[in-house]
């Protein structure tokens, strides 16, 4: 039993400083899901109290009160004693503390904005239908002769050899473009709903990850003065810097322009605004009407009513969360979720009567099958069941 508990300890503090690997994280949801909650808030406060202080009594209070989803007296009798604690990185708090939503879920929790609630999936029935989450990537690229190579069926190593350009399929599944070419000539990389994301390296060094139902046109090589690809979907790219040639996203008449940076671009249809988000450098948002620049840590936002506009209070890690194997809901609507939900597992979203007013945050692991969601919502109240590819919501 000690060293189960060392054992844990150890995953815990490995997770809440980001630092466990894939095998890690699969260990501690299984030893977590066999571990009764009063033990697992003990070892979380030991480790919070180690390596991740709190700034004042009351911000303490707030944390077990909403993520335990108890009274502070409740959190008390778990064993959880408050202790005044020093200053400390919110980021890490909240990596650490999540974890123990996730008891009795194996791997994500959700906490809902009118009362946060803890879940004992074991408490529920078993989904009678279940889909489970991508296990591979199974994007495709649409060559410039109309030959398609599908990147889940091709072996490692050089792919084909276009005007002198070879595209090449590295060991860990990403994709490279090596090589210089005399005139443009366009691929498209499509990543379909129900895919792992894709990362591809493009022939001037920039790279590109391609979140699932989306697709990147771009060239070979650069030919000319400028950098141009376009999208649909969504992407996160990490330009490499050229001064002399601009690297331009286009999405219909909206064109993102860099010089070199990383920023995300989403850009799905079924999408009211199209959004750039900007984690580090400098950007350029414009359309034939006006333009905006936008700094590290801001959002440019399309609309097609309103207009451009910048959000300068924008979380990078909800929107970066897909890239990082996560969904992470702030205050989002069901609608909003169910998008995600359907692009990730490849389902129809079908709402049976009127759509929940209900808005929902936290964190699910983008590995969890969608029975694992589908659980968590339905502690909001709204009902949802699977009928073979159909993901039915009612209320």
């Amino acid at each position: 039993m000690a060293e189960n508990n060392n054992r844990l300890q150890y995953l815990l503090n490995q997770y809440a400083n980001s630092k466990s690997s894939y095998a890690e994280e699969t260990e501690l949801f299984m030893l977590l899901n066999n571990t009764n909650n009063d033990k697992a808030e003990s070892v979380l406060m030991e480790i919070l109290e180690q390596t991740a202080p709190m700034p004042d009594e009351n911000r303490r209070k707030k944390l077990l009160e909403k993520v335990f989803g108890h009274s502070l007296s409740a959190a008390n009798k778990s064993g959880a004693k408050l202790r005044k604690m020093k200053p400390f990185p919110w980021r890490r708090i909240t990596a650490a503390a999540s974890v123990i939503l996730m008891i009795g879920a194996a791997s994500y929790f959700l906490f809902f904005n009118r009362t946060a609630k803890k879940v004992d999936i074991a408490k529920n029935a078993v989904a009678p239908q279940d889909v489970k989450a991508p296990a591979a990537n199974r994007a495709m690229i649409a060559l410039a002769n109309g030959q398609k190579v599908y990147l889940d069926s091709t072996a490692n190593g050089k792919l084909i050899q276009q005007k002198g350009v070879e595209i090449v399929k590295l060991a860990d599944g990403k994709i490279a473009y090596n090589g210089t070419a005399t005139e443009l000539v366009y691929n498209t990389l499509t990543n379909p709903r129900g895919s792992r994301a894709i990362d591809m390296t493009l022939a001037d060094g920039s790279r590109v990850w391609l979140n699932a139902g989306s697709s990147l046109t771009y060239p070979i090589a650069f030919v000319g003065n400028q950098r141009k690809v376009s999208i649909t979907g969504e992407a996160y790219f990490e330009v490499a810097h050229n001064a002399a040639k601009p690297f331009i996203v286009n999405k219909n008449d909206i064109n993102t322009e860099v010089l070199g940076t990383h920023f995300d671009v989403n850009a799905y249809d079924d999408e009211a605004d199209t959004k750039i988000t900007l984690l580090e450098g400098s950007v350029k948002v414009y359309n034939d009407k006006n333009s905006i620049f936008i700094k590290p840590g801001q959002q440019a936002v399309i609309n097609k009513n309103a207009g451009l506009s910048v959000n300068k209070n924008v979380d990078t890690e909800e929107v970066m969360a897909w890239k990082n194997g996560k969904f992470i809901f702030n205050s989002a609507s069901i609608e909003s979720i169910m998008r995600q939900v359907s692009k990730w597992y490849d389902v129809e979203v079908v709402y049976n009567g009127r759509a929940s007013k209900e808005t929902f945050s936290g964190v699910v692991s983008r590995n969890s099958n969608i029975s694992d969601v589908i659980r968590i919502i339905e502690e909001g109240g709204v009902k949802c069941k699977i009928e073979g590819k159909d993901l039915i919501v009612t209320e």
